[in-house]
């Protein structure tokens, strides 16, 4: 049984545990489409993780530290990490791209695009309009996103945007800034195989197959604009009842890569500081308008529809606030799935909206601000697996309205 290196423990009950993960070696974390021997050759990679394969792999690594899959089947860790079927007290809020230098990377907001043909790291922020000759949708929102300069424009959906940009963001305090191309933290090295009979050490008919393993950049690349950054990373955020080394190695992702990990003390919430909360409930209120960023894919039961909106109308219930959906910038569905350890069998596949995915509401009967920014920032809403890290999402202030 693989198990955790480290002479300390930590023991905090209840309370958010943050780690900082980083890679051995290269790594590979498979998207939800299926990938069986003899049928697929090629399996498809995505990055970051899905934040239910970090979970999986916190799970398996508190097994190995603590007894064995024949106790967890048995139900003698459902207190803390639960069982087959459920998560006990674990419950993971997020997964970010970091480094070790304390800077937090997040998925590009889909309400932000680049010019086509500029060659600056530049994002600029889509308006908030009306449906008009030369714009149109066919969904029946009261509102579309436009772009009203000259200029042809695309999305960007790879980069990243450092921590202290996000909260520029989130403010709504430029209209344009700036990015990380995704090739400034991780390149591809494909990798070609072919399955082995072990007692014949034969290449099997049929077998052969490519992944794309991924490994960290050392470093940026030095300009006068970019400092240059080294030892990238994951960070972790989750709350706990359970007792872990302070710092140790787990295994993680396809062929069992391992990670090194350790506490950390980042804070990935982006309106951390009073002031910056301050100006968002401030703004917010009175413009009667906001945002809801979501930093992790979300599953909703509705497909790109939260279940606590009403699919006719499009006025939301969330508990006793009340407001309406009045535009939305939503990726390509992707695929969540996984493998049934205890069943030897594929877990149920869910479309699910992407990391970067943002909704507009207006506030339509007063409801109070401090119980929205309560309610859903930096709180997981996604109707499924909330609990495994899915649908962690940002309260933003809205860039305002155009004809």
């Amino acid at each position: 049984m693989y198990q955790f290196f480290g002479n300390y423990y930590f023991y905090l009950k209840g309370v958010k545990v943050r780690l900082f993960l980083q890679a051995n070696d290269t790594f590979f974390f498979r998207d939800g489409r299926p990938f069986t021997k003899g049928d697929q050759s090629e399996g498809y990679s995505i990055f970051p993780p899905l934040p239910s394969t970090i979970l999986g792999a916190l799970r398996t690594a508190y097994i190995a530290e603590h007894g064995d899959l024949s106790a967890f089947y048995a139900g003698k860790m459902a207190m803390t990490i639960g069982t087959p079927n459920s998560l006990g007290s674990i419950n993971l809020n997020g997964v970010f791209l970091a480094d070790r230098e304390s800077t937090i990377y997040y998925p590009i907001p889909l309400d932000l695009v680049v010019k086509k043909n500029e060659t600056a790291n530049k994002l600029y922020i889509l308006e908030v309009g009306t449906e008009s000759s030369n714009h149109s949708s066919n969904a029946s929102l009261p509102c579309l996103l436009k772009w009203f300069s000259a200029e042809d424009v695309e999305s960007e959906t790879n980069g990243r945007l450092e921590g202290i940009v996000m909260t520029e963001y989130l403010l709504s305090r430029h209209k344009e800034f700036d990015f990380r191309p995704i090739e400034d933290f991780v390149r591809s090295e494909p990798k070609i195989g072919i399955e082995r009979d072990y007692r014949t050490s034969a290449a099997k008919d049929n077998m052969l197959y490519r992944i794309n393993l991924s490994r960290f950049q050392s470093q940026f690349i030095k300009t006068k604009e970019r400092k240059a950054l080294s030892d990238l990373g994951f960070v972790v955020d989750y709350e706990c009842d359970i007792e872990l080394p302070e710092n140790g190695m787990l295994k993680l992702g396809g062929e069992g890569k391992s990670f090194t990990y350790k506490q950390s003390f980042y804070n990935p919430d982006p309106l951390a500081a009073e002031e910056d909360m301050a100006a968002l409930k401030e703004t917010i209120s009175s413009s009667g308008v906001f945002k809801l960023y979501f930093a992790t894919p979300a599953i909703f039961n509705h497909g790109w529809l939260p279940e606590w909106i009403d699919k006719t109308t499009y006025n939301a219930q969330y508990d006793s606030l009340s407001f309406e959906l009045i535009t939305a910038a939503v990726g390509k569905p992707i695929a969540i799935g996984g493998w049934d350890m205890k069943k030897n069998m594929p877990k149920p596949t869910y479309q699910a909206i992407p990391a970067g995915s943002v909704y507009y509401f207006k506030i339509s009967d007063g409801s109070c601000i401090d119980s929205i920014v309560n309610t859903f920032h930096y709180k997981n809403i996604s109707d499924r697996q909330a609990k495994e890290g899915f649908g962690l999402c940002f309260v933003a202030v809205s860039n305002g309205n155009r004809t």
